[in-house]
């Protein structure tokens, strides 16, 4: 068991993390999930089936339709990253967690989790920190 997790997401990663602790009793991460979303680094025309200038025959064209396609990606992503939030903490028994997300999402995500989920997070910090070397990403947890 690992008694505290650590959750860190933006749109295009999601890392778990579990704190363990040595003989010395000094803490350390260890990495238990890992998930890059391949459809961040897409363009528009490759994420949807209905590109411009396929269609034949006379008629207005559909200029600028796509307009709410990225904000309806980022809204499903944000619930996608609430179920993940969700299942994880499920699956690994632990007493705490903590999580890191940007601004921008960060309040969207959690009030898509369930109490259970929300009552047991000690830190949330509105930071991107999934790019942050495993080894200091403990540190913006414990100042």
């Amino acid at each position: 068991m690992l008694p505290k997790l650590i959750v860190v997401a933006d749109l295009q990663h999601f890392r778990l993390f579990g704190i363990k602790k040595d003989p010395l009793d000094r803490e350390s991460l260890e990495l238990l999930e890992s998930v890059d979303s391949a459809e961040t680094h897409k363009r528009v025309s490759e994420k949807v089936s209905d590109q411009h200038g396929n269609f034949k025959g006379v008629g207005a064209s559909g200029f600028g339709e796509d307009h709410n396609i990225e904000l309806e990606w980022e809204r499903r992503r944000i619930k996608e990253i609430a179920e993940q939030i969700s299942q994880v903490l499920q699956n690994h028994t632990h007493e705490l967690w903590y999580f890191a997300a940007p601004k921008a999402i960060n309040n969207q995500i959690v009030e898509l989790l369930n109490d259970e989920s929300k009552k047991s997070m000690k830190i949330n910090l509105h930071s991107d920190l999934t790019n942050i070397p495993n080894n200091k990403l403990l540190e913006h947890f414990i100042k």
